[in-house]
């Protein structure tokens, strides 16, 4: 029990400082994740062929590359917090032109500026929490935040059962989500990173540093993205109702967050590669027997959303934990962005393969892509543990993992006397 409520507080004392930074990320997922099933939803109501709703929906991670590669200089310019806000702005906005009209390439192109905007908002995020932790905790944290992340989408999914007979409500709740996540970050007191010192990063350093974390995250992105661009329309297309969808949705990345503690403070405790490839070998057996108990009831339903959620969210954060080990803090900009751009790489191709797959061989072909993909990573994770087994993944990092001293305007204002006595001996001096 005592070890429990030591866990406890050490986990309350890395998370409390944090706490604005997790409330803007909640409502920003939440926002996500209903915006994403809601428009799978349509397209398919709309009988658009799945592949094409592949393609469009897919687009969105093309917005995700070109993120990549631009952003990094904005934020390392402007700082964290403006970027984000930004970026977030813009997204509430274009969130709302999709009520206006309805064609899939109108879409298409909304939603490659969605992903440009959404994927740079998450490289300020992800940056900045790396530089606020170290190699001996950045698992925990990380898992916290995709906690966050995941409680966030997953909340998403039950908001598709508000009622939207006009056809633009729901268009309109996620561009309030998106607006009242700018709040807490705005408002924060925890330091921004500091953007006068950053260091460029090329791709073959990257992989060389860390291969497998490089090649997970791509990974990873083929399994997210098939979850959050196809998994409804695999579910419906599996016989499931728009009640029954929402759950299964709402289970698969509630799955996902469930996992992230347990498994990360595992992975702080021992080589992440070997994490990375254990969970990737237990959704390799599971995935296609998932078909089987998915229609036979609701508690059927549930496990299977959990397992597929748990085996799919989970080695993303690791990947990132195990590539930040690595690096310096003058790289993590950069490095997160080249994260992130691996990641929607896999969210681009691999939602079109299944998609082409679904519609050639029908909805099964979903469970069989994540067996190939995982297969395929455990194979190669395999690979590099044997020929470089001895890598130094818990040297300590000279980040801090909370803020040790709070901003400078923070410190100014709390000091003696209060902001009314400021202004009043302002006031005094000119009279």
């Amino acid at each position: 029990m005592q070890n429990i409520i030591a866990l406890f507080r050490s986990v309350k004392a890395l998370a409390s400082p944090l706490t604005a930074f997790f409330i803007g990320t909640l409502f920003t997922c939440s926002a996500y994740g209903l915006l994403s099933s809601y428009l799978a939803v349509r397209l398919n109501d709309a009988d658009i062929p799945t592949f094409y709703s592949g393609l469009v929906l897919s687009v969105y991670y093309v917005g995700y590359i070109f993120a990549t590669l631009t952003s990094y200089k904005i934020i390392n310019k402007v700082g964290h917090i403006r970027a984000f806000s930004a970026y977030i702005s813009i997204l509430s906005a274009l969130v709302l032109l999709h009520a206006i009209y309805f064609h899939p390439l109108y879409w298409g192109i909304l939603r490659l500026f969605e992903g440009y905007c959404l994927a740079s908002a998450l490289i300020c995020l992800e940056s900045w929490l790396n530089t606020r932790s170290n190699n001996k905790n950045r698992g925990i944290i990380m898992s916290l935040y995709m906690i966050t992340t995941y409680l966030g989408a997953a909340c998403g999914q039950l908001l598709l059962n508000v009622p939207d007979k006009l056809g633009f409500i729901i268009f309109i709740l996620v561009s309030v989500l998106y607006s009242v996540a700018l709040v807490p970050i705005s408002l924060t007191a925890l330091p921004s990173p500091d953007i006068s010192k950053h260091k460029s990063m090329s791709f073959r350093h990257l992989y060389k540093i860390a291969p497998v974390g490089v090649v997970g995250c791509m990974i990873s992105g083929v399994l997210v993205g098939g979850v959050y661009t196809l998994g409804a329309i695999y579910a419906e297309k599996s016989g499931l109702d728009l009640v029954q969808i929402s759950f299964f949705m709402f289970f698969t990345i509630l799955g996902g967050m469930l996992i992230q503690f347990p498994v990360g403070r595992l992975s702080d405790t021992m080589d992440r590669r070997f994490v990375m490839m254990w969970t990737s070998g237990i959704l390799f057996f599971i995935a296609p027997w998932i078909q089987l108990f998915l229609t036979e009831g609701i508690l059927e339903l549930i496990v299977c959303g959990l397992l597929l959620g748990a085996g799919t969210f989970i080695l993303y954060p690791i990947c990132v934990s195990h590539v930040n080990d690595m690096i310096e803090d003058d790289e993590r900009t950069e490095a997160s962005g080249m994260l992130i751009m691996l990641q929607s790489l896999g969210m681009i191709f691999g939602p079109i393969a299944i998609s082409y797959a679904m519609q050639l061989f029908g909805a099964i072909s979903f469970l069989f892509a994540f067996s190939i993909a995982n297969g395929f990573f455990v194979l190669f994770a395999f690979h590099y543990i044997t020929f470089r087994p001895n890598v130094d993944y818990l040297s300590v990092s000279k980040t801090d993992p909370v803020p040790l001293s709070p901003t400078h305007v923070y410190t100014q204002i709390t000091q003696h006397d209060t902001l009314l006595d400021k202004a009043k001996g302002i006031f005094a001096d000119k009279h």
